[in-house]
C-alpha cells in the first residue's frame, strides 16, 4: 500500500507542476510559432527569419492553434483544434486544458491573440467570442465562460492580433490580402488597405513599434506592414514588404508579446547590419539588410555584431573590430568596362551584391543588382561585375550579403552569413560604343547541319539572333559583348555554335574577365577554346540539350511553339586595347560546330566532332576543321579561290539577314518558303535582295 501511495504521490505531483506549469519571467522578444498536429513550438527571431524547435511535445496529441501572449500573466493561450478545448501554455510549452462554456459544440477556432487579460477567438461564420482569463489568477481550475460578441463574422482570416498602442485587431483576408481593423466591442470589421501580398497568413505578430507582421503558411516568408502611427492606419496605404524568411506549414499560428522590441539590446549582438546611409536600406526600421551570425559564414577575415546599424560615416568598425574586409576593389570601376573584384569567404556560400551606378542613394533601380546567388569557395574568390556605360562618376555605394540563403534582396534578414557596404569609385573613362546590327538589334543566324550535303535544305537546324557591342576605350577596342537567343533548333544532329577572331591572337584575350552567361546564369567552365591560335569561344557546346524542348523539333513545326530556349552572352576584354583597324569586322565569325560524340550524317565515317565546321559562304574554317570534308556531296568550296561552304549553284548552308526573320518550317526547302532566294544566290546577291521579306515567303511555309 505504502509503494501505491508513493507512485500516486509522483503522478500528482507531476500533474500538479503540469497544471502551475511556470509563467514567461519577461515580455519576450522572440516569436512563438505553432506547427503541425501534434503541433512542435517553434521560436522564431523575426529580425533574420531564423528559428529554432523550443518543444515538440506540449503534453497533447493535438494542434494548438489561434494563441496569443497574455501580457498580464504572461502565459500563452490557444485552442486544441482537435480536442475543441481552450488550453494555456508557460515557459515550458506544457498545455493545461481549461474548463470553458459558452462556445459552439465541437467548432474549431484558428484565430485568437489576448488584450488585457481576455483571450478573444474568431471563426468565420461561427462567431466572434471574448474569454475573461481573470478568474484564473487564483485558481486554475476555474470555470471560464465565452462571452459572444457578435455572430455575423464574414472575413476569412487565419489569425489577427491587437495593436500594441490601441485596442483593435487587424488581420488580413487570406484570399485578397486587405487588411481589416476589428472593433473588439461591437466586432465590426472595417476595410483599411490592400497589403499587396495574398496566401495563408497563418501567424501575425505585432511589435512594441506598432509592425505588424505575417508569416506565410505556403513559404514560411515574413512580410511586414507598417501600422505605427495613426496616420498610416488612416491613409489606407499598407503594402506587406518581404522581412525575412522563416519555417512553412500547413498549420500554422503565432503569439507574441506585442510590447517587446524586436531586437533584445541586453543580450550580446548576434546581428550583423549594413554601414551605408539609411536610404539604401540598413536600419532596422527601414527593413535593412542584416545577417545572423552563425559562426560559419563571413567575408574576409571575421564578423561581429552591430546592433545600431551604425551608418557612414560611421561603420560598424568603429563600434567594434574592423570586419569589414571580406571585399577588395581589384581593377578599377570604369564605364562600359569590366571590373574584377576579390571576395574572401569564410566557407562556401552564396553572393549577391548591389552598386548605386546612378548615385541617387538607392539600390532599386534596373541594372543595379550585379551579382545574383554567385557560388563562392572557402579563400578568395574572383568575381566579374560590368560597370553600365551611363554609371556615373564619383563615389558610390556597394553593397555585398553573402550568406547560406540564396534570393536575398538588398533589404531584409537573413539567418546567417555577412553584409558589407562599402563607398565605390567610378572612375572617368573616355568610352564609347559601337553595335552590330545596332544597340537594341539583332541579326540571324540560320544553318543548315546537313553540310556537306543539301538534303532537306530548310536552313532551320540552327536559329539565332546575334548581337556584337564593342567597347572602345581612348579610340581602341577594350572589351566585347556578343549576345542573342537561341530561337530554333529543327535538328535532329547534334550542334554547337562558336564565334572565331580571325586573325586575333588568342593569348590578347584576358582570361581573368571572360565569362559566358545562359540566362544570366553564369557558366563555369571556360568558354574560349584553349587549342587553338586565333580566339575563339563556344558559346552553346549542345543547342538540343541547353534549348530543353519537349518536342522533336523546337520552334520549327506548328505542335512546338515555345518560349526562346536560350538567352546567352558572352563578355571577354583583351590584355590591352586594340586598335579597331586590327580588329575582324563584325559579325567576326559565328559558325556551326558537330557536338562531339554524336553522328552527324552518311558523309562520315564516324563522328566528326569539333573538325566539323559550318560557316557564312566564302569564310574559311578554323584550324579546327578537317580540310578532307571539303568538296565531300554537293560542297564545291575551292581554298585556292576562297571560295568555302557553297553548291554549284552558290547555295550556302548558312545565313547572316539583316533582320529578325522568320525561317522555313521544318523539312521545307528555303526556296519553297522564299522562292526568291534561287535567283538571289545565282545572281551572285544582286537581284531580289528582299528575298528574307515575309512579304515574298510563301504562306504556311514559315515559322
Amino acid at each position: 500500500m505504502s509503494q501505491f501511495i508513493r507512485i500516486l504521490f509522483l503522478v500528482s505531483l507531476l500533474f500538479s507542476s503540469k497544471l502551475l506549469a511556470d509563467p514567461f519571467d519577461t515580455c519576450p522578444s522572440k516569436a512563438y510559432l505553432f506547427q503541425g498536429n501534434p503541433v512542435a513550438v517553434y521560436g522564431v527571431n523575426l529580425v533574420t527569419g531564423s528559428y529554432s524547435v523550443l518543444q515538440s511535445d506540449t503534453g497533447l496529441n493535438a494542434n494548438i492553434n489561434g494563441v496569443g501572449f497574455d501580457e498580464e500573466d504572461r502565459y500563452i493561450y490557444g485552442f486544441d483544434t482537435t480536442n475543441y478545448n481552450v488550453v494555456r501554455l508557460g515557459e515550458n510549452f506544457q498545455a493545461t486544458t481549461l474548463s470553458v462554456s459558452g462556445l459552439p459544440a465541437s467548432t474549431t477556432f484558428y484565430i485568437g491573440d489576448v488584450y488585457e487579460h481576455y483571450y478573444y477567438i474568431y471563426r468565420k461564420g461561427s462567431g466572434f467570442y471574448k474569454i475573461d482569463l481573470s478568474p484564473l489568477d487564483s485558481n486554475v481550475s476555474a470555470a471560464l465562460t465565452a462571452e459572444l460578441i457578435t455572430s455575423t463574422t464574414s472575413v476569412s482570416l487565419t489569425d489577427f492580433a491587437f495593436h500594441p498602442d490601441n485596442d483593435h485587431l487587424y488581420g488580413v483576408d487570406n484570399g485578397s490580402g486587405w487588411l481589416y481593423e476589428f472593433d473588439i466591442n461591437t466586432g465590426v470589421s472595417t476595410y483599411i488597405g490592400d497589403t499587396g501580398e495574398t496566401g495563408t497568413f497563418g501567424a501575425m505578430y505585432f511589435d512594441v513599434d506598432g509592425y505588424l507582421y505575417l508569416s506565410r503558411n505556403q513559404d514560411g516568408q515574413v512580410y511586414r506592414v507598417d501600422l505605427s502611427t495613426q496616420a498610416i492606419i488612416d491613409s489606407g496605404v499598407v503594402p506587406a514588404v518581404k522581412f525575412a524568411d522563416g519555417p512553412f506549414s500547413s498549420q500554422n499560428d503565432g503569439a507574441r508579446c506585442a510590447n517587446a522590441p524586436l531586437i533584445d539590446t541586453d543580450e550580446p549582438a548576434t546581428i550583423d547590419f549594413g554601414d551605408a546611409p539609411d536610404s539604401y536600406g540598413t536600419t532596422l526600421n527601414s527593413n535593412g539588410a542584416r545577417h545572423e551570425m552563425d559562426e560559419v559564414t563571413w567575408l574576409g577575415s571575421s564578423v561581429d555584431g552591430d546592433y545600431l546599424a551604425a551608418q557612414s560615416p560611421d561603420s560598424d568598425d568603429s563600434i567594434t573590430s574592423d570586419d569589414e574586409d571580406g571585399v577588395g576593389f581589384v581593377t578599377a570601376l570604369e564605364p562600359g568596362l569590366d571590373s574584377v573584384i576579390a571576395i574572401t569567404a569564410s566557407t562556401s556560400g552564396y553572393l549577391s551584391a548591389w552598386f548605386d551606378w546612378n548615385d541617387d542613394g538607392d539600390f532599386a533601380d534596373e541594372g543595379e543588382q550585379v551579382i545574383t546567388d554567385r557560388a563562392l569557395v572557402a579563400g578568395i574568390n574572383s568575381v566579374i561585375i560590368t560597370v553600365p556605360f551611363g554609371a556615373t562618376v564619383g563615389d558610390t555605394w556597394s553593397r555585398f550579403r553573402f550568406s547560406q540563403q540564396t534570393g536575398l534582396a538588398y533589404y531584409g534578414g537573413s539567418t546567417s552569413g555577412e553584409v558589407e557596404d562599402h563607398i565605390a569609385t567610378v572612375v572617368a573613362a573616355n568610352t564609347t560604343q559601337r553595335h552590330f546590327p545596332s544597340a537594341s538589334g539583332y541579326v540571324t543566324l540560320a544553318y543548315e547541319d546537313n553540310w556537306p550535303e543539301t538534303a532537306d535544305y530548310d536552313m532551320n537546324d540552327l536559329v539565332l539572333r546575334y548581337r556584337i557591342t564593342e567597347v572602345l576605350k581612348d579610340g581602341l577596342v577594350a572589351k566585347v559583348t556578343i549576345s542573342g537567343q537561341l530561337v530554333a533548333v529543327g535538328a535532329s544532329y547534334h550542334s554547337g555554335f562558336a564565334v572565331r577572331l580571325s586573325g586575333i591572337n588568342d593569348e590578347l584575350i584576358d582570361s581573368t574577365k571572360t565569362q559566358l552567361y545562359h540566362n544570366t546564369v553564369l557558366q563555369g567552365s571556360d568558354p574560349q577554346e584553349s587549342d587553338m591560335s586565333e580566339a575563339s569561344f563556344i558559346l552553346i557546346n549542345d543547342a538540343i540539350d541547353v534549348s530543353s524542348y519537349e518536342c522533336s523539333y523546337f520552334r520549327t513545326q506548328n505542335d512546338c511553339r515555345e518560349n526562346v530556349g536560350l538567352e546567352f552572352e558572352l563578355n571577354f576584354s583583351f590584355t590591352a586595347p586594340i586598335a579597331t583597324a586590327s580588329m575582324p569586322a563584325m559579325p567576326y565569325d559565328p559558325f556551326l560546330f558537330a557536338t562531339p560524340g554524336y553522328y552527324h550524317g552518311p558523309s562520315f565515317a564516324q563522328a566528326p566532332g569539333r573538325s566539323y565546321e559550318v560557316h557564312l559562304a566564302d569564310q574559311a574554317p578554323t584550324e579546327s576543321f578537317d580540310t578532307n570534308f571539303f568538296t565531300l556531296a554537293q560542297d564545291t568550296s575551292d581554298p585556292s579561290s576562297d571560295r568555302y561552304f557553297k553548291t554549284i549553284n552558290n547555295m550556302p548552308w548558312a545565313l547572316l539577314i539583316y533582320d529578325e526573320w522568320q525561317w522555313p518550317r521544318e523539312r521545307v526547302d528555303l526556296t519553297t518558303a522564299y522562292p526568291d532566294f534561287a535567283d538571289y544566290t545565282t545572281s551572285g546577291g544582286i537581284s531580289n535582295t528582299d528575298w528574307y521579306d515575309n512579304s515574298n515567303a510563301v504562306d504556311n511555309k514559315y515559322y
